[in-house]
């Protein structure tokens, strides 16, 4: 009894000492305008229109291209993207089209060069030498590179009319759980109203000054709303202060509540600044009528506004709770991870500040110290009992899933069980007398291990990883070739930059395949590459081939 009371004593004492403490001077909080900067950015997309060919004159290879890139942004989680229209224009025009304008772009550019030696030729010396020229090969870039440098191939749904005030286009990508932007009412937009405009200025792309992750990153301006004005087609144009050039063309300019009011389009060619253009987000919205698209808020969104919060008041525990359920939903996310890591470092340097209703809870305990003591005798004299769940209960035991359960192999599969045991993973249900017991998804049951949380883990049995253990989190795990953005790195070139993801997806173990070149399989490549596959302990993952990589499931391990 006296160590009971001993307990209880110090369960008080603790209470009270959190609960008086004052708390720790708040870290200074960011700008408004830096929160917009921070919300918006992983929904913001660099935008690829162009073709580029290359040309045989004799044995010289010569390279021409059109088109460049812009910037663009989603408007809805399945990958709805709003751009300019000059932008796009080059693939609106599809292939011939383009083919021509590549040929008169290699004639202007052999006039520049060699003008005054064509000027001396004869005209049938002239339709040789143009005769000669071969056509080699022709690209066609219309994809979206993502904040973490992955690439999609897009397609035009609605497309306005370049240099014009209905100069926007919505192409469509295939994706889910983006990070979307919400699209204000310009309509409502008065001077001086302050705005943030975001995107990928060429003139940010000197690939000798920046590394490639650099040019990945999106820049930031900001300024007012200059003037109101409208176009020669009777359009709402807005003039801005914020600075804008090539590359921007297609971003998103945010008003103070976090709403798109137009898409930054044109600006002054000259050194006089002030000079930059909006096509209005009402001129938008008619394209996305038109096109029947339905804007939307992403729950990615919700997942990332509330870690934000979280990471900008030092909670950084939930900070991170939410970081991961991003990472789960878009793995895309480019700015989830840095987070993590530095909500973690955060966390060792000492940083970590209680959430606002933590003194609340604290205070309850002061009033029920002697109820925490009675808890210690009730898990004292629980400790003494078998270390083992009995049906009915939560916990990850040692044994294997029953067949038939989500998280078992079927017969037959490399690692089936045999006949069920008393100890599973799961929960039992009553079930009817001579049925067998239902099982909820596995998702309900978590290892703790190493202060984390953990599911189990992936052993690489072949490839050059053969033999190490990666721990498996509730977050999903990424599988691929690209430092920085895999957790499993495999250094081959079969693999993806970005390959597999590995995580939950609505209670299931899945595997998800990132539209590889050379696929992923499971158990078996004969039975053809996956899109998603549900997994089950025991299941064998193939990363291309089974000697570049092959990860085995081991749920609770």
């Amino acid at each position: 009894m006296a160590a009971l009371r001993t307990l209880a004593l110090i369960a008080v004492a603790f209470a009270v000492t959190h609960a008086v403490r004052a708390p720790a001077a708040r870290a200074e909080e960011p700008s408004p305008q830096q929160r917009i900067a921070m919300i918006a950015k992983p929904s913001v997309v660099r935008v690829w229109g162009a073709y580029i060919a290359t040309y045989d004159l004799e044995g010289n290879k010569i390279q021409e291209a059109i088109g460049g890139s812009g910037t663009g942004w989603f408007m809805t989680p399945d990958g709805y993207v709003a751009t300019n229209a000059h932008v796009v224009s080059d693939i609106q025009g599809g292939d011939q089209a383009a083919k021509d304008a590549l040929w008169k772009a290699l004639l202007k550019d052999l006039d520049k060069q060699f003008g005054p030696q064509l000027r001396k030729m004869s005209d049938a010396d002239i339709r040789r030498l143009l005769g000669a020229i071969k056509l080699v090969e022709v690209k066609k870039w219309a994809y979206i590179v993502l904040p973490n440098g992955e690439h999609l191939d897009y397609e035009i749904k609605q497309f306005g009319k370049p240099g014009t005030g209905r100069d926007a286009a919505i192409i469509k990508v295939k994706i889910d759980n983006a990070p979307t932007l919400p699209i204000g009412d310009s309509s409502k937009s008065q001077v001086e109203d302050h705005i943030v405009v975001i995107g990928y200025p060429g003139v940010a792309d000197f690939k000798e000054l920046l590394d490639d992750k650099s040019q990945l990153e999106a820049s930031v301006t900001d300024g007012a709303i200059s003037s109101l004005k409208r176009a020669a087609s009777g359009e709402q144009i807005l003039q801005i202060s914020a600075p804008i050039t090539h590359g921007n063309s297609g971003g998103p300019a945010i008003d103070q509540h976090g709403n798109v009011v137009g898409l930054a389009t044109f600006g002054n060619d000259g050194d006089v600044q002030g000079f930059n253009f909006l096509v209005a987000s009402a001129t938008l919205l008619e394209l996305v009528h038109d096109g029947k698209v339905e804007p939307k808020d992403s729950a990615t969104n919700k997942a990332w506004n509330t870690g934000l919060e979280h990471f900008w008041a030092d909670e950084y525990t939930d900070a991170v709770t939410a970081f991961e359920e991003v990472e789960t939903l878009f793995p895309s996310h480019a700015e989830a991870p840095r987070l993590i890591r530095l909500a973690h470092q955060a966390q060792k340097d000492g940083k970590e500040k209680k959430p606002a209703n933590s003194s609340a809870l604290v205070g309850g305990l002061v009033g029920g110290g002697f109820v925490l003591a009675g808890l210690a005798v009730f898990l004292v004299r629980r400790g003494r009992r078998p270390a083992m769940a009995a049906p009915g209960s939560y916990g990850m035991m040692p044994g294997t899933p029953p067949q038939g359960y989500p998280g078992a192999p079927p017969p037959g599969y490399p690692g089936a069980p045999g006949p069920a045991q008393p100890q599973m993973y799961g929960r039992v249900q009553p079930a009817a007398s001579g049925s067998t017991p239902a099982m909820q998804p596995i998702a309900k049951t978590v290892a703790v291990a190493g202060g984390g949380v953990q599911i189990g883990s992936l052993v690489a049995t072949r490839g050059p990883l053969a033999g190490q253990r990666f721990p498996l989190a509730p977050s999903g795990i990424i599988v691929g070739r690209q430092p920085g953005v895999a957790h499993v790195l495999i250094n081959d070139h079969r693999a993806s930059g970005k390959h597999v993801w590995i995580g939950f997806e609505n209670g299931r173990l899945v595997a998800i395949d990132q539209g590889t070149t050379n696929g992923t399989y499971i158990n078996d490549p004969t039975r053809g590459r996956i899109t998603r596959a549900e997994l089950r302990d025991g299941d064998y993952i193939i990363v291309g081939e089974p000697d570049c990589l092959t990860l085995q499931i081991k749920l609770g391990a």
